[in-house]
């Protein structure tokens, strides 16, 4: 059988192994030097950052013989609300797509999809939460065993429940 003998490159100080993940240093990437010296340059902002920039820049106005300043932002409001109150259909619409996408409370809880039991179960939940609020209590429904009645009593406080890992407070 033939022995196989692997040949070592000699290391001198400017040369460095290369093979697979190993490309020569003379053609990596310097400290601070860019891989695509021709793209964004540095502190350039994008168009997200500029119209924040440019909503936040303030305005002079003049309101009842005041002048004050604004950011541009609630003067561009102000005119559109002035535009929906004389009747311009389209600032309305714009005024009511806008309200309607910065809400944070849903208008309404849409029914579509509930069914007849979830309903009931929706219902029984309500109940129940509202009989919880006003002290009212189902000697029917016993879920809490002994010892967590009298921790929750304890407390001196009656909204309190104790679940183990959980405590719920209703205030």
């Amino acid at each position: 059988m033939v022995e196989r003998i692997r040949l070592k490159p000699k290391k001198n100080g400017n040369c460095s192994e290369v093979g697979y993940c190993k490309p020569p240093t003379s053609t990596q990437f310097k400290p601070g030097q860019s891989g695509y010296p021709a793209g964004r340059p540095k502190g350039s902002r994008n168009f997200k950052t500029e119209v924040r920039a440019t909503l936040q820049t303030p305005v002079k106005i003049n309101k009842n013989g005041r002048v004050r300043k604004i950011s541009t932002q609630r003067a561009s409001l102000m005119v559109l609300v002035r535009k929906a109150l004389n009747g311009e259909q389209r600032a309305i619409e714009h005024l009511l797509g806008l309200a309607a996408r910065f809400d944070e409370e849903p208008i309404g809880i849409v029914a579509t999809g509930v069914g007849v039991n979830d309903r009931a179960i929706l219902d029984a939940y309500v109940k129940e939460a509202r009989a919880s609020e006003a002290g009212v209590t189902d000697p029917d429904r016993n879920e809490l065993t002994d010892d967590t009645k009298n921790s929750s009593q304890a407390d001196g406080s009656p909204n309190e429940r104790d679940y183990g890992l959980i405590s719920v407070s209703s205030h």
